[in-house]
């Protein structure tokens, strides 16, 4: 058992990025079991699920300013990206986790988000897409999610890691973004 005064050693011994990648992770595990609480439907809102990187950014952006205030701003920009950018992964990661942990523990999620995809591939091709070939592909594509609506398998990792990997893409945006922003700002 800790005391309070290791607890706050053992926070001050850690990096700004894993402190508050780790917060922000909490923070957006907090928010999602809320939702999923509230309304299974609202877990899988696209509005809300975007909505959620607000408290990405707000802890990026702390992440940022406490490593910068410690270290200075006149390092490379490489240096200074690392702190979004490992606060993003941090709290994506603590996401993902809990995202596939939900989806093994209520299977019915993964069935209500393949009808909505099923819904909008179907919306897609009644209102045409153009292009013949595209309209094949989205046939074979509504084919695809109508087999597994029929024959639900379980949640597998493999599309989960591709989801993780691209999200770390727009997090590096992100990161650029903030590490950007905090370098140039007059003090």
């Amino acid at each position: 058992c800790w005391s309070g005064i290791e607890k706050r050693q053992a926070l001050s011994r850690m990096t700004p990025s894993v402190r508050y990648g780790f917060l922000g992770g909490a923070v957006v595990i907090f928010y999602f079991a809320l939702l999923y609480i509230a309304r299974p439907e609202l877990y899988l809102n696209l509005s809300l699920q975007w909505g959620s990187m607000v408290v990405y950014l707000v802890f990026m952006w702390i992440a940022t300013k406490e490593d910068c205030a410690a270290k200075g701003t006149a390092r490379d920009f490489r240096e200074v990206v690392r702190t979004p950018f490992v606060t993003f992964l941090l709290i994506n990661l603590c996401y993902w986790i809990f995202n596939y942990g939900l989806r093994l523990y209520d299977p019915s999620l993964l069935l209500s988000e393949l009808n909505i995809a099923l819904e909008m591939a179907k919306t897609q091709l009644t209102t045409g897409v153009g292009d013949p070939e595209q309209a094949d592909q989205l046939r074979k594509y509504v084919q695809e999610l109508e087999n597994l609506i029929k024959n639900p398998q379980p949640q597998p990792l493999g599309p989960i890691l591709r989801d993780m990997s691209m999200g770390a893409i727009g997090g590096f945006v992100l990161a650029a973004g903030v590490a950007a922003l905090v370098k140039n700002q007059k003090k």
